[in-house]
């Protein structure tokens, strides 16, 4: 039992950490480097990874810079809006596409627009682009597996994702025990609203919170 609440509090710390991070992010256009829920509205057609990079040509890299900068701008102005989540969504799919090796439009953005935009498949979209890309990044999986957790209360799909992280290699070791624990159906409801108080106390994103006390009031009116 402590084990699990040991387990339960480092994932608390996590995701508090990276909604914050998501949003703390949006500074930090000038530490680019290579390396390692609302109304649905509809996705527009997009153009292909090979028609952006024949439009673009050699200038990829520098018009994924002007994607970036764009994406930012929207993401701190009106991603809680519908229309706003989804162009956030259309500058990072360029981005991604034009410059795939670049991190944090995978990072940040996908939670963006899961968290504070309440797109969770926009954010999926992203997501699953970044693990075909980063195989052996831990990370995304897990995030894929936060997302079935907090929209869709799938808790064995939040584990099996959670045991993929685990099996990539560098995932923290409360994730195994997390996953065991997800799969027990007797306390799924309740563990999840635990979770979401406290991944809401230490949040300090202002949108953030208020999205997850949306999700916090559906699952108590639940009961």
């Amino acid at each position: 039992m402590e084990g699990m609440k040991r387990a339960t509090s480092a994932l608390v710390l996590a995701l508090g950490g990276c909604a914050l991070i998501a949003t703390t992010a949006l500074a930090a256009l000038g530490g680019r480097t290579h390396a390692h829920p609302a109304a649905p509205v509809a996705v527009p057609p997009l153009l292909s990874a090979a028609q952006l990079r024949a439009v673009a040509g050699g200038f990829a890299p520098a018009l994924a810079d002007l994607y970036w900068i764009r994406a930012i701008g929207t993401a701190g102005a009106n991603t809680e809006t519908p229309e706003g989540t989804l162009r956030l969504y259309r500058l990072l799919d360029r981005v991604t596409l034009l410059d795939p090796d670049f991190l944090p439009p995978y990072q940040y953005g996908a939670l963006l627009l899961s968290i504070r935009g309440g797109r969770p498949d926009l954010g999926d979209r992203i997501l699953n682009r970044a693990r075909a890309r980063f195989p052996d990044n831990w990370e995304y999986p897990f995030y894929l597996g936060f997302n079935r957790f907090l929209y869709d209360l799938d808790f064995p799909a939040a584990a099996d994702y959670f045991d993929q992280a685990v099996a990539v290699g560098g995932a923290p070791e409360y994730l195994g025990a997390l996953a065991r624990r997800f799969r027990d159906q007797r306390s799924n409801r309740a563990m999840a609203i635990d979770l979401l108080r406290r991944i809401h106390q230490v949040s300090e994103d202002p949108a953030i919170k208020r999205r997850l006390m949306e999700r916090l009031v559906e699952l108590e009116a639940m009961g």
